[in-house]
């Protein structure tokens, strides 16, 4: 049994599980699973997990977690999207045997590490994206904080976790580390996400025929995401397949925008913005679809874990080919990739998988099968507790010299 400490900006209270919407600047996302996911894992094997975070806002309203021991540290300030806890650096990781801190929200996993530097624990890194931003602010605060505490904390991991090899060479700020970077995926759970679900419970909830062809987004409603070309692309799918819906699971800043997108193209009766969706329902989503998509055009998509969701459950993908993304199926068994921003491509996809029956079928069980075999939790656990024990017992040799 280790006693383990994953450091992460934000961490789920139990509404976000049950899909409540989630109050501004307490965001919950690929990231932030990953960490419950994994930390979920560890617990199962038994492992002491202790989950070091930021404390919402609204904390007092909110339930807790109790699988594991978690830490909330209340913010000080807050910066774009990054909470700042400067109470990280009051706290003491003596008892741990290993840090665990995510990235790419700023000054968390940074300030752990600056505490880190007395008690000298080891310290993993999973760098999950760079940092990026679209306006001139942003990235002038992108360039700085990157070039004093993102190369502090690089520096200071023993190890860095990519989740593909593509990203870690693609990515400004790891390719000068890649002499310290091991790669381990994403997971899925296999056994929640699997093709025998029932295909018509959501499409019963939203009013869609069983004869209807559905295409599926789940995500951040956030440009970086790819959603206005995505509703483009499906105007001109609507219009050459008459009995076609697209779903978007997922809210975001972006939301008022697209709505707006959908009157302007006339497709308002076709689109069905989903919101938060309960963990539970989740897989329901994916079961009613006919074809997954995932639009995304930018680095901060260093992955995309609901393609393995979707392959999960059986069904076919699109996705762009950008870094990171198009590695998860790189022989593209049960995904179509298209290039970034690439309305047209993007249609022709989605169409073609929509108009062949058997390429879908085919493309399903491809992808059920990829997942089984590369991504199960189990899997990406065992390796992730491979890392734990090199690095603890290195610790325990340099301790006994």
């Amino acid at each position: 049994m280790m006693k383990i400490c994953q450091v992460v900006p934000y961490f789920p209270y139990k509404e976000h599980l049950q899909g409540h919407p989630i109050e501004n600047g307490y965001h919950i996302g690929g990231v932030e699973r990953h960490v419950y996911n994994l930390s979920t894992e560890l617990a199962k094997l038994n492992h002491e997990v202790t989950i070091i975070t930021a404390r919402s806002p609204n904390h007092e309203y909110l339930s807790d977690i109790t699988d594991f021991k978690i830490v909330r540290i209340p913010i000080d300030l807050q910066v774009y999207s990054s909470p700042i806890c400067l109470g990280l650096l009051n706290l003491t990781f003596e008892e741990f045997y290993i840090i665990h801190a995510h990235t790419p929200v700023p000054f968390t996993a940074d300030l752990v590490a600056v505490k880190n530097l007395k008690e000298k624990k080891p310290f993993i890194l999973t760098y999950h994206n760079d940092i990026s931003k679209d306006n001139g602010l942003g990235e002038l605060i992108s360039t700085v904080y990157n070039s004093i505490f993102g190369r502090l904390l690089l520096n200071h991991s023993d190890i860095i976790i990519a989740t593909t090899k593509g990203y870690a060479i693609y990515s400004r700020q790891l390719r000068k580390y890649l002499h310290k970077v091991v790669v381990v995926p994403n997971g899925v759970d296999i056994n929640k996400f699997h093709p025998n679900l029932d295909r018509e419970r959501i499409r019963e909830k939203q009013g869609i025929d069983k004869d209807a062809k559905v295409v599926l987004f789940v995500g951040r409603l956030d440009t970086y995401k790819g959603c206005k070309h995505l509703l483009s692309a499906f105007a001109i799918v609507a219009r050459k397949i008459k009995n076609a819906y697209l779903i978007l699971v997922g809210r975001g800043p972006l939301e008022p925008v697209l709505r707006k997108i959908v009157t302007k193209l006339g497709i308002k009766s076709r689109v069905f913005f989903a919101g938060y969706v309960k963990d539970e329902e989740l897989p329901y989503y994916y079961a009613s679809c006919d074809v997954f998509v995932l639009p995304s055009i930018s680095e901060q998509e260093g992955f995309g874990v609901v393609q393995l969701e979707a392959m999960a459950c059986g069904r076919p993908v699109v996705a762009t080919n950008i870094p990171g993304v198009s590695e998860v199926d790189p022989r593209e068994l049960a995904t179509i990739h298209v290039p970034p921003k690439d309305e047209r491509a993007l249609a022709e996809a989605i169409l073609t998988i929509l108009k062949n029956e058997e390429l879908a079928i085919k493309m399903g069980i491809n992808g059920r099968k990829l997942v089984e075999e590369k991504y199960p939790w189990g899997k990406v656990v065992r390796k992730i507790l491979k890392l734990y024990k090199k690095y603890i017992d290195i610790q325990d040799d340099n301790d006994g010299s």
